[in-house]
């Protein structure tokens, strides 16, 4: 079989110098034709203001709309923390953390004073916290000790929060009653105000603090003070009765590798005290702020010990489904609704590829505009990585080949070597044809642009899969389908382990099993999709489902000529920022 496929990648090598100085500077300054969702009028300082500045200048706004699309990352410190009362000096420290999941694990070795050795894996996940000694530990049979421990639950969710990007995401949640992912902070409330709903904004010696809830822990209180020239988080005291838990922040940089530079600043320097003693003390080594593969199941048995009674904000994507009418009329062939139609379906991007990426920030270089934004935005911007389809829970052995595959995507991605998308990464169908023995599926691209128009010829009569000497290994699989009264139902097998879920390094294997679910409602098909493989997941992989709507144009299923498909840069990469 052929991987020569018709389209044209291109790659845009960026480089950023960041200077943070000067005041935030309002307005597009002419780039793109695509007006931005909100800039601050000029020395604004209510908090509406104040809010987007700080995840401005922290580089958690991406895209032409500027939303928030911070969903994870990666550090990597030295230094040292308290272990039994005593300065433990860090020969690792690995902190992997989930906004959207409240869950953060925090891997350490370190040495006693004594010269002693000490190791401890660190989690929070929700309402459970736990120690162990295995990341991992106790998910799928893998092995390893577990300790739960109840009592840190709230501890290790305040240092997700009181974080350098976790307070002002706390901060804006604490403006609506809606716990928003992926917010422009410019959009959920009024100008002018200085208060929105829990959260609050003061002027102290003319530095902006901020006042606002911890999400998930009852009566706890931040005050994150600011820098007033650059914005950042410069510290950020949070009180829960007796205890005063006090973070401090410098030196802000770009702390990614050299390779993978995308313009989300972290501190340099972080300390940690409670009730003024020191509990951590790191400097920086490295970051990995682009949407990297971070998860936290918890363990059953960590489950059985707690029995958390708690409740934690539901997460809600800030950007959805266009409407879709589901009370039109809908047409039937035979006993069977019929899917036959052109549709259209939102990956999330929209048109933020049109406007290309955010405006320059007063922080960058001259020469740097929307395009130039674009090329780095965009990693934070993929629907894979950054949530809004979920994420595959790998069996723990794989956590780390995830995250390499992702962060080496130029070379790993199967798109990059012009292999076709395959199934589910392929999303809906762009056109169907259906009969009453069989239906046809066309694409035109999923995963927010890739893809180069395949298609499938899929029974729906109810036969079973061929004997498995007799199935063909191919990128779409082995496809049967039935119907389950109003609901079609595709069963397939037997793909090449060579195609990917999804961007963020989400591979599988030949055993992979993938079940998608198709019942039309109206000018609306809702689309639902369940992987199962054994040999790699722990769990099966249910995406949440997805409207697809009816495009009544009739040139919407025209499938024009692409151009061909080049293979580059798989052997020499010079930049690590991802498609």
């Amino acid at each position: 079989m052929s991987l020569r496929r018709r389209m044209i990648w291109t790659r845009v090598a960026l480089a950023i110098v960041f200077t943070i100085g000067g005041p935030f500077k309002a307005g597009a300054q002419g780039f793109g034709p695509v007006a931005e969702p909100y800039t601050p009028a000029a020395d604004a300082k209510d908090l509406k203001a104040v809010l987007f500045k700080w995840m401005w200048a922290m580089g958690m706004l991406k895209g032409h709309d500027e939303r928030d699309m911070v969903a994870s990352l990666e550090y990597q410190g030295k230094g040292t923390l308290q272990v039994d009362g005593q300065p433990c000096t860090l020969t690792k420290y690995r902190a992997s953390t989930n906004y959207q999941t409240f869950s953060q694990r925090i891997n350490y070795a370190c040495t006693r004073p004594n010269g002693a050795t000490y190791s401890n894996v660190e989690v929070v996940s929700g309402l459970y916290a736990w120690n162990e000694d295995t990341p991992g530990a106790g998910i799928d049979g893998t092995k390893g000790k577990i300790m739960p421990t109840p009592g840190t639950v709230e501890e290790r969710l305040v240092r997700i929060w009181a974080s350098p990007q976790g307070a002002p995401k706390a901060a804006l949640a604490g403006t609506t009653d809606t716990f928003w992912l992926g917010a422009n902070p410019g959009t959920l409330f009024a100008d002018g105000v200085a208060t929105a709903g829990k959260t609050s904004l003061s002027w102290e010696d003319g530095k902006p603090v901020v006042s606002f809830p911890i999400p998930g822990v009852p009566g706890a209180t931040a005050t994150a003070t600011l820098d007033p020239k650059n914005f950042t988080t410069d510290r950020v005291v949070v009180k829960q009765g007796s205890t005063t838990t006090e973070f401090t922040y410098g030196d802000y940089q770009d702390w990614n590798n050299p390779l993978n530079k995308i313009g989300v600043l972290y501190a340099g320097k972080i300390t940690e005290r409670r009730s003024g003693a020191v509990i951590r003390d790191l400097t920086t080594n490295v970051t990995e702020t682009g949407d990297v593969y971070v998860v936290a199941p918890v363990p059953a048995s960590v489950q059985k010990a707690m029995q958390a009674t708690g409740k934690l904000p539901v997460g809600v994507m800030a950007k959805t489904e266009p409407p879709v009418n589901k009370a039109a009329s809908t047409p039937r062939l035979g006993e069977h609704p019929d899917l036959t139609g052109s549709w259209s379906w939102n990956d999330w991007i929209g048109n933020y590829m049109n406007g290309g990426g955010r405006r320059r920030s007063p922080w960058q270089a001259a020469d740097s505009n929307r395009t130039t934004n674009q090329t780095e935005d965009f990693e934070l911007y993929s629907p894979s990585r950054f949530g809004n389809l979920g994420r595959p829970i790998y069996k723990p052995e794989h956590w780390d080949k995830v995250q390499q595959l992702d962060m080496w995507t130029n070379k790993n991605d199967p798109v990059m070597t012009c292999q076709p998308l395959g199934v589910p990464r392929e999303g809906p169908p762009r056109r169907i044809y259906q009969t009453d023995h069989d239906i046809t599926f066309l694409y035109s691209g999923g995963d927010a642009g890739g893809g180069y128009g395949e298609f499938r010829v899929i029974p729906t009569d109810g036969r079973p899969h061929p004997k498995s000497a007799e199935l063909d290994i191919t990128y779409m699989g082995d496809t049967v389908g039935h119907w389950d009264g109003d609901t079609l139902v595709l069963d397939s097998v037997a793909f090449t382990d060579t195609t990917w879920l999804g961007r963020g390094g989400f591979f599988h294997s030949d055993q992979m099993h993938v079940v998608e679910r198709f019942k039309r409602e109206g000018d609306a098909l809702l689309y639902d999709v369940t992987v199962e493989d054994p040999e790699v997941l722990a769990e099966p992989y249910v995406y949440p489902t997805r409207v697809v709507r009816r495009n009544p144009n009739p040139n919407a299923g025209l499938v024009r000529e692409r151009g061909n498909c080049e293979v580059y840069e798989t052997k020499s990469i010079s930049s690590q920022i991802r498609h």
